[in-house]
């Protein structure tokens, strides 16, 4: 019974063991730095941001020290600074230096500019062309000007415009070229070929005419007309 009794009083002691303080628990009366927490929270935010938005890793996102006091734009090969480019690179000077652009950033930009604007004017251009062929095409089958007789009614055209015309005149006329940018082709067009067709078959018509548009051809009304051109011999 001594045993038994001794072996029970052990397990109770086991079961009942107070542990020593401290051992096995958390203690939650510390007090927190609240403060402390917040600022490292938000310092963690803040960095994520600038990861988020800056293309750096949020270093130097703001960092103006890339950006030159003036831009130097160098033009690419074969082509040439005009004034009014110039002109129109220092005004864009500012908004570059507001953008934060760095030197080699407006020099890129400046060169995707024009790239651009040669691309847009040689598909103008070729549009242009195309319209002038499609003139071309609308002589050759014009009733009055085409067919058959289309190289002798563009001699005739022609000589219009060499008793009429200057070298202006003739450069309009022309296709528009690097040699001749202020070409219009008009050379091709319908209805000034028509004109100029018109005007070469006037001039080329040996006929005397009257204020109300009759024909003179008897010698009577000529010499009524020019009686000094008429005197009889004696």
């Amino acid at each position: 019974m001594t045993d038994e009794a001794n072996s029970d009083t052990a397990t109770e002691d086991l079961i009942n063991q107070t542990p020593e303080p401290g051992a096995g628990e958390v203690e939650t009366d510390k007090p927190v730095d609240t403060a402390a927490t917040e600022d490292a929270a938000a310092a963690d935010a803040g960095k994520k941001t600038d990861t988020l938005l800056s293309d750096d890793g949020g270093e130097g996102a703001d960092d103006k020290s890339d950006v030159p006091e003036a831009y130097a734009f160098e033009p690419p090969e074969g082509f040439e600074v005009s004034e009014e480019v110039q002109s129109k690179l220092d005004a864009f000077s500012d908004t570059a230096k507001d953008m934060g652009l760095t030197q080699a950033q407006y020099q890129k930009l400046i060169e995707y500019d024009i790239q651009t604007g040669l691309q847009s004017q040689e598909a103008v251009a070729g549009q242009y062309i195309q319209r002038i062929n499609g003139w071309a095409d609308t002589v050759k089958a014009d009733p009055e000007l085409g067919g058959e007789k289309l190289q002798e009614n563009l001699s005739v055209a022609k000589q219009a415009i060499e008793a009429f015309g200057s070298q202006e005149l003739s450069a309009l006329i022309s296709a528009p070229s690097p040699e001749n940018p202020d070409g219009l082709g008009l050379g091709n067009h319908p209805e000034f070929i028509r004109f100029m067709y018109r005007v070469g078959r006037s001039i080329g018509e040996d006929k005397v005419i009257e204020g109300d548009g009759r024909k003179v051809d008897d010698r009577n009304s000529l010499q009524r007309m020019y009686p000094t051109m008429f005197k009889e011999a004696g």
